[in-house]
């Protein structure tokens, strides 16, 4: 994502934003592009959050290059970032959960 690698990034059907924590965007230095802006996120769970603000980033998935907008959140999570329904349907992808992977059809009729 915008130019860094990124681990722990979760793709997840279920999730209607893409999300990605507050130190990962520190870490990339990218402080300054955060739009300050606060929304509610209420996960499977109940639990509300409210975000930090909202930021571009390209998302890379070789060769794909795609521009997301991710809601930044400040709190505790087991992954760095989730990939949610709107960058899942701009390449076209297809997920498993059981298999933990993610197909998409790139240009030339391959898959990646």
């Amino acid at each position: 994502m915008a130019q860094a690698m990124v681990d722990r990034i979760h793709a997840d059907e279920g999730s209607v934003a893409n999300i990605i924590k507050l130190i990962v965007i520190q870490q990339m230095g990218l402080e300054t592009k955060i739009n300050k802006s606060a929304k509610s996120l209420t996960g499977f769970n109940s639990i509300t959050t409210v975000t930090v603000g909202i930021i571009d980033l390209d998302v890379y998935s070789l060769p794909i290059i795609s521009s997301q907008t991710f809601m930044i959140i400040d709190e505790v999570s087991p992954y760095n970032g989730i990939l949610g329904r709107p960058w899942i349907s701009k390449i076209n992808a297809i997920t498993s959960a059981t298999h933990q992977k993610i197909r998409y059809p790139i240009l030339g009729g391959g898959i990646g």
